[in-house]
């Protein structure tokens, strides 16, 4: 059953997805009399907040290519995926889309299958005003959930509005040890991703003729008329303005 290759990449445009929402946060430092002294865009980069303090508490030796790194950044984690029943579709329901190069054929998908899928997003600083203005640029859009347009399905044509729910923050000062330990203060919020996952596609062919009989109710064998209905030019696809050509024949 489970035999028939398929990819939709659901799962990577959601990880992809979230992680185009936080690549746009700005730093900005000061100086007392309120001149910009600098300003950089912080780094993301997908992956558990430990791999990265690990290199933070490396020796920086840049003759051996080691070279330290650098705070702020953020780092993202797609952590687990769960069902969520409350938004299930209608099963039976399929989308529906013109198959390119043939207009005798439509491709068809089956309402896609609702899961949220959690996210753990960390903000690592070494100054604590960093790490406000970077909350203060993120924590105001969540109220609680921000709406964020996907292309869900690229061949099928659709888009929709992915909910992304912000579910908390919790905040660790990673300062122990002597005065030559590199200081990291970690916020970490978590979010759910109310997306979809979509199952395999397939080719049907389009319905261009009704031909009806109609039959005598007392003989039920006596064919009374026919009627025959076809789409006028022939040639129409199902998204032009086309007509009918009826023949009725008794």
């Amino acid at each position: 059953m489970f035999g028939n290759y398929f990819y939709n990449k659901n799962i990577r445009n959601v990880v992809i997805l979230f992680g185009t929402v936080f690549n746009d946060i700005i730093v900005r430092r000061v100086t007392s009399a309120g001149a910009t002294q600098e300003e950089f865009r912080v780094p993301i980069a997908y992956g558990p907040s430990e791999k990265f303090l690990v290199r933070l508490r490396e020796a920086t030796d840049i003759s051996k290519g080691k070279v330290g790194l650098t705070l702020p950044r953020m780092s993202f984690e797609f952590t687990s995926i769960v069902y969520d029943p409350a938004r299930k579709l209608q099963t039976t329901k399929r989308y529906k889309k013109i198959k390119s190069g043939d207009n005798t054929k439509l491709t068809t998908v089956y309402n896609p299958v609702p899961y949220n899928f959690d996210f753990t997003l960390s903000v690592m600083v070494k100054n604590s005003d960093d790490g406000t203005q970077i909350l203060e640029q993120i924590l105001p859009y969540f109220t609680p959930e921000y709406q964020v347009t996907l292309n869900e399905m690229s061949t099928m044509g659709i888009k929709r509005d992915i909910p992304i729910v912000f579910t908390g923050l919790s905040t660790e000062d990673s300062y122990e040890g002597d005065f030559l330990t590199r200081r990291a203060l970690i916020h970490t919020l978590t979010f759910t991703v109310q997306a979809f996952l979509y199952g395999p596609t397939s080719d049907v062919g389009v319905i261009r003729e009704v031909d009806v009989n109609k039959f005598d109710s007392l003989t039920s064998t006596t064919k009374a008329s026919n009627t025959d209905i076809k789409p006028d030019p022939l040639s129409s696809d199902a998204d032009d303005d086309y007509g009918y050509t009826t023949t009725l024949t008794e």
